[in-house]
């Protein structure tokens, strides 16, 4: 799975911060940059290692430097980035659109606070190398003349703003990327994390309805990592915000791949189609960032299956915890 992404340590002068390590994306993130030999710090609310156990092994788990603290504490984030001394930060800690719904302000907490205190501590300790997760929710302002169908994406668009003002009033630059519809080992919370839970029903021999159609973004988890990972790989100006798509296919199509693979899997679909835009181009981010690897569809499906047919094999993994 790993050997899609190009990521060379040559490329980094010094530790890579990574926030939200936990989190599906953050658990690539830390794997590939381990992999490769590049230092890595971990910094999440709590020390959390079962997504990253996932992708890694025990020893390369403890090479990595683990940090709990909340992201919404100002001077817990201020002292992580300078105690861990990171030359880079990807900055992808956030509370997905259920736990925004069901918590506005601590949606807002984590994700608009959390997002402003991670660009107060790159100004203080120096650091010239950051990029941040926004995500395709925030076109409900781009789209809609402002009418946000989501708080997660109002927080998004905040964020987006707010990396704008920080480059212009402080010379603190970034990178921010609007990941799609992320399906992969590790992707087991979101509206949109359905997909993946599908193909865990398959490979646990479970029937599962995914809850939406239509045509989505099926963008792998390694790649949207990678595509983090390379944003960082040099120093960047402004704030230029891209989306990642990934492979634009319909739901059904995915299914179909899943089928291909596990011919007796009971796999439905139900549901209207996501109301996100998810058909934007990655060109730009590629000519941006240069290459950072990409998972055809059929590979990342069937990736994705036989590593979650291990990790059940192993005992690592318990289908009936995902719904």
């Amino acid at each position: 799975m790993f050997d899609y992404f190009p990521v060379s340590a040559k490329e980094f002068d010094g530790p890579v911060l990574v926030t939200g390590a936990g989190g599906c994306i953050g658990s690539w993130v830390l794997a590939l940059l381990e992999r490769a030999g590049v230092q890595v710090h971990a910094f999440d609310l709590q020390i959390d290692k079962r997504r990253p156990g996932l992708l890694m092994d025990t020893d390369a788990l403890n090479r990595v430097v683990w940090h709990a603290g909340d992201i919404a504490d100002t001077q817990a984030v201020k002292s992580v980035v300078a105690q861990s001394g990171a030359k880079a930060i990807i900055h992808l800690a956030a509370l997905q659109v259920p736990f925004c719904r069901a918590d506005p302000v601590a949606g807002a907490l984590v994700n608009v606070v959390g997002t402003v205190n991670v660009f107060e501590a790159a100004k203080a300790s120096g650091v010239k190398r950051l990029t941040y997760a926004s995500s395709v929710a925030a076109y409900g302002a781009l789209d809609n003349g402002g009418a946000m169908s989501t708080l997660y994406g109002a927080y998004k668009y905040c964020n987006e703003q707010t990396a704008k003002v920080y480059s212009e009033e402080n010379g603190i630059h970034s990178v921010g990327i609007r990941p799609g519809v992320v399906y992969g080992v590790g992707r087991d919370q979101g509206m949109t994390s359905k997909t993946t839970v599908a193909i865990l029903a398959a490979a646990a021999s479970k029937p599962y309805t995914i809850p939406f159609s239509g045509d989505v973004s099926w963008l792998f988890a390694g790649e949207v990592a990678s595509a983090f990972i390379r944003s960082v790989a040099q120093e960047r100006t402004g704030a230029p915000v891209f989306d990642l798509n990934g492979k634009l296919a319909s739901v059904q199509e995915g299914v179909d791949h899943i089928k291909a693979l596990v011919p007796d899997a009971s796999i439905a679909i139900t549901g209207e189609p996501l109301a996100f835009p998810m058909y934007h181009s990655d060109d730009p981010l590629k000519a941006y960032i240069g290459d950072y690897g990409q998972m055809p569809l059929k590979a990342g499906i069937e990736e994705t299956l036989k590593k979650f047919q291990q990790l059940l094999k192993d005992q690592k993994i318990d289908a009936s915890q995902f719904q």
